[in-house]
């Protein structure tokens, strides 16, 4: 008997019930244990890849009484660097002039807030009328910043709009309590952590003499000038866990754990409040991210009522109740017991890996044109319209080759200006075989040890 087809929804429902909920649930559960443990008070949960994170953490708290206060903080790259330009002067360029897919000089001049006649009036100054919107490789965006710096024009203008949003991005912070001194934490997906950096400059500019700590599903480096104990992470780390790394598609994790809402790219007053003011009405991706959110919260839900099974799972008589500790809360306080055995938190990384390297590293071709279709933004302007995996073509099933990728990066030359967002999907749907994996672990091993100098020589 043939066996049937399954049909694209079920493909979806199987997905968030076996994989992606129980594993943002056991990154939920760290982070609520471990800012309950470290004397935490309050966790933002920052828009938009901290939506359902929130939704999961509300709820558990509530839900089982756990004295932390969770909130949804709406800022963006793009929002809090509009703001911040202007404390950094022609160190802003850092931001301006980074790598993406498809970059171009037009998008770079937009990430500094430039009205779209002064990104063409700054790019005829430097001789590029017609080649604003080609495609650029990293190696070109870095070459651009000299001229950038060398262009009036396009500085003034760049410090001109950052000036002009800054009262109403610090405003903002201070509204949504900041600046209060109460110990708190932000949350987050993470990849490099710049936000934090950005929000602890902002908050630092308004007279905030403490530094705001930071939890996130996992980095792949910490940006320039910070802290490394200023950041908690899960599932991996810049110094460490490589083999997670190659088996991780970040870019599907921000699709599939986003918001309703588009991303937030600066702030208005309205009735004596700073609210929001978004990139677009709605994500692309709503319907689903709906949907998304409803399975999770139902999962959720069931894990709290003492019915989750699988992973994360319970221990045999797990229950909610009253024990003794001592240590920094005070010796004879009263706590409660809600996330069980610490060895179970390990447990859940290991099972993670086994179910995150199968979904996103070796999708089956359903999963790669299920989820191969959501809509992805790439750059922090938030206005990119191209889905996350597409079928690759001959020539870059050939140019992604690991000994022809070796070689490139070996000699020094270019990488292409056209990247894929999900390249594991993309060889799927091109009925190719091959990995990206041991390329990107050998990569990542490489930034790892350059990490882990870095760190000797900051303790010396």
């Amino acid at each position: 008997m043939k066996k049937r087809k399954a049909e694209p929804e079920e493909v979806w429902a199987a997905a968030f019930c076996y994989v992606l909920a129980p594993v943002l649930l056991s990154y939920v559960l760290w982070v609520l244990e471990d800012a309950l443990e470290s004397g935490k008070k309050r966790l933002y949960f920052l828009a938009r890849d901290g939506c359902m994170m929130y939704r999961m953490a509300e709820y558990l708290c509530r839900q089982w009484g756990i004295p932390l206060e969770c909130r949804y903080l709406y800022c963006s790259r793009y929002a809090l660097r509009s703001g911040e330009y202007g404390l950094l002067g022609d160190k802003c360029l850092d931001y301006i002039c980074l790598g993406g897919m498809e970059v171009t000089l037009e998008k770079m001049m937009e990430r500094g807030g430039l009205t779209a006649e002064e990104v063409s009036a700054a790019g005829e100054r430097m001789g590029w009328e017609s080649r604003m919107r080609k495609c650029l490789s990293y190696e070109q965006v870095k070459a651009l910043k000299p001229q950038l710096k060398d262009n009036s024009f396009f500085m003034e203008k760049l410090l001109e709009h950052s000036k002009e949003a800054y009262p109403s991005v610090s405003g903002y912070l201070r509204q949504e309590g900041l600046l209060e001194e109460i110990s708190y934490a932000i949350v987050d997906s993470g990849w490099t952590g710049s936000v934090q950096r950005s929000i602890n400059r902002l908050l630092g500019s308004a007279g905030y003499d403490r530094a705001v700590e930071g939890y996130y599903f996992g980095l792949y480096e910490y940006v320039e000038g910070v802290e490394p104990e200023h950041y908690r992470t899960w599932y991996f780390a810049p110094e460490n866990r490589n083999i997670r790394k190659a088996f991780f598609c970040n870019n599907l994790f921000e699709c599939v754990f986003s918001s309703p809402e588009g991303m937030t790219k600066g702030y208005c007053r309205k009735e004596g409040r700073f609210e929001p003011v978004f990139a677009m009405e709605e994500n692309p991706n709503r319907r689903r991210i709906e949907a998304a959110a409803g399975l999770l919260l139902r999962y959720v839900k069931r894990y709290a009522a003492g019915e989750g099974k699988g992973m994360p799972v319970k221990e045999k008589g797990f229950s909610i109740k009253e024990k003794s500790i001592s240590g920094k809360h005070g010796a004879g306080t009263q706590e409660k017991e809600w996330f069980g055995k610490k060895e179970q938190r390990e447990m859940e990384r290991r099972t993670a890996f086994r179910l995150l390297a199968s979904f996103m590293g070796r999708p089956s071709a359903a999963e790669a044109r299920v989820f191969g279709s959501y809509v992805f933004d790439d750059d922090v302007t938030g206005e990119e319209r191209r889905t996350v995996a597409r079928a690759f073509t001959p020539e870059e099933v050939k140019e992604g080759r690991l000994f022809r990728r070796l070689f490139r990066y070996a000699a020094g030359g270019e990488h292409p200006a056209v990247q894929s967002a999900w390249p594991e999907a993309g060889m799927v749907l091109a009925d190719a075989a091959g990995s990206t994996a041991l390329y990107k672990f050998l990569l990542y091993s490489k930034k790892s040890l350059e990490q882990r100098k870095r760190n000797r020589k900051r303790k010396e």
